[in-house]
């Protein structure tokens, strides 16, 4: 994970994934935790259970949260009795202590008293954090390894003078002998821990100088790896406030070099933003029917994108799906040179509490999704090839029991499904644009307790059912159905073009921070043809 943003978005994905870990072994999980989080042992014997992650942010992003988490043995802060020379003579400065808010109080309670302070029974606390919360570390629940996090200290955040907003800033601090060698050993430190690595998922903010960072250590991944996969997803916040001119075209820029950059170097990268347009800027938010969230909270955007990667991994996350891999994934949806895709998510997906998928399927009017990729479209779109997963739906709710004899059976295909993956496959022949569908299906929904933003209408169920009746004020959503793809589609030729369109009027001379950090004229204009090049890929008389 590169940035700010991604790092919401990655604090989300991890507080998900954790949300839906099951203890019982009785009814154990259908996800394998094992792809993507390692197991380990504090040197006082206790058995941890933590990310496969390493994330890079600046300075001041992290607040309370310890660089070197709190699971391992680390540096306890000093008291003045710690040192050992006459008080008179020294002064001792320390950095002011970080408030936090009550949710983390009371995740620290729970966590020193080894207990779940709900009653039996009850229902999850709803805490309500829209206005406390500053950065990701303010909701992130999961416990990171030591090793995970990386600080930038050379940038500052929201920094005037020294801003962390050029693609190369980033490219350049890669180069630096001291980060890279640091961070190349923390890669591979993970990569001997595993057993048969698929690949390398890539959470990266693609406007700012984490763009750069991010898509060098593509670079090196694939230059180390090649045989794995490696999935990007360039991030773009939901909104940016109080910019001029000139910082809307300085993120233009960063786009498309980390584009031009991720076609070389990536199996597929899918860009990731709330916002309809996304270059200069995000544009107007993105609808979803039972959804009231504000695009201008970082916290409320990402939890969104966080609930599509959650979903659309399940592909090559689940148990029973032992034999789907990354690569396969990855293999089939950048054919004929297609690297870029589209993103999609329904959230949640619209089942009424007592009804069927068929029946839901049947009466859907729109779009199964909202699209969650810049400057594209997936209504009515041409889609050559899709992977989709559906979740929370059970197949004790794929139809209800038949009852009009026989003749009615055989005349609708759909009682010929037996499973909720041949439904949904069934429905996508039969009313989408798209050429070929791979169709996943998880009983498991998304567990979206707190601290996932409580965004939900009034009108989504306790279990995430659209329901008639309003749901009580002082009860949350606590799971939700969800369906989320990844699409090669004409749209995603389309965001390509537009971005090409937008870069194109931009001089790069005028961008001396640019210059001066060492693009050259001829590798801006490279890239420009690169994305000319890619966009033509999309073109329908391209097809074989």
């Amino acid at each position: 994970q590169f940035g700010c943003y991604s790092n919401f978005i990655g604090a989300h994905w991890w507080n998900l994934q954790e949300a839906g870990f099951v203890y019982n072994a009785d009814t154990p999980s259908e996800i394998n935790h094992d792809i993507l989080f390692r197991e380990g042992v504090t040197s006082e014997g206790y058995v941890t259970f933590t990310p496969r992650l390493l994330l890079v942010d600046l300075k001041g992003n992290i607040s309370h949260l310890r660089q070197e988490g709190v699971l391992y043995n680390h540096n306890q802060a000093i008291t003045p009795s710690d040192i050992q020379w006459p008080a008179e003579k020294v002064e001792l400065i320390c950095t002011p202590k970080e408030e936090k808010n009550v949710f983390l109080n009371d995740l620290e309670k729970e966590e020193n008293a080894m207990i779940n302070t709900e009653a039996l029974g009850s229902l999850p606390k709803v805490y309500n954090l829209d206005n406390v919360v500053n950065v990701w570390a303010d909701y992130l629940q999961t416990r990171y390894h030591p090793r995970t996090v990386s600080l930038i200290n050379q940038y500052e955040n929201n920094s005037g003078t020294n801003p962390f907003d050029v693609f190369n800033y980033g490219a350049n601090l890669w180069k630096m002998e001291q980060f890279q060698d640091d961070f190349i050993d923390r890669i591979r430190l993970y990569v001997e821990e595993c057993e048969n690595m698929q690949g390398f998922h890539i959470l990266v903010d693609g406007s700012d100088g984490f763009a750069g960072l991010g898509t060098s250590a593509v670079e090196y991944l694939e230059d180390e790896y090649s045989t794995k996969s490696r999935l990007v997803f360039p991030a773009i916040p939901s909104s940016f406030i109080n910019t001029t001119p000139r910082q809307d075209s300085v993120r233009v820029l960063n786009l498309a070099l980390s584009f031009h950059s991720l076609a070389d170097h990536s199996s597929l990268f899918v860009p990731l933003c709330t916002g309809s347009s996304g270059w200069r800027q995000p544009g107007a938010p993105r609808q979803f029917p039972h959804l009231l969230y504000n695009e201008s909270f970082a916290y409320h955007s990402s939890a969104i994108l966080a609930t599509a990667l959650d979903t659309m991994t399940l592909r090559y996350r689940l148990k029973t799906g032992i034999y789907s891999q990354l690569s396969e994934m990855t293999d089939t949806l950048s054919r004929l040179g297609r690297r870029a895709a589209v993103a999609s998510l329904g959230l949640p997906f619209a089942m009424g509490y007592d009804t069927y998928l068929q029946d839901t399927l049947e009466k859907w009017e729109g779009p199964l999704w909202q699209t969650l990729s810049p400057s594209s479209n997936l209504e009515n779109d041409r889609v050559w090839i899709q992977s989709v997963v559906l979740r929370g739906v059970p197949e004790l709710r794929l139809r209800r029991a038949q009852r009009g004899g026989r003749m009615q059976q055989d005349t609708n295909p759909a009682y010929m499904c037996s499973t909720v993956q041949e439904m949904l496959s069934l429905f996508f022949s039969c009313c989408s644009y798209a050429t070929a569908s791979h169709v996943t299906s998880a009983n498991v929904p998304c567990n979206v307790t707190s601290p996932f933003p409580q965004f939900f209408s009034e009108f989504v169920g306790l279990d995430g059912s659209v329901r008639i009746e309003r749901r009580p004020q002082n009860i949350g959503v606590y799971s939700v159905p969800a369906i989320a793809g990844i699409h090669s589609c004409r749209s995603a030729g389309e965001m390509l073009e537009a971005l090409h369109s937008d870069v194109r009027k931009l001089k790069l001379k005028r961008f001396h921070n640019f210059c001066n950090s060492g693009l050259e004229e001829d590798e801006y204009r490279e890239c420009l043809d690169h994305l000319a090049n890619l966009r033509e890929c999309y073109h329908e008389e391209f097809d074989i």
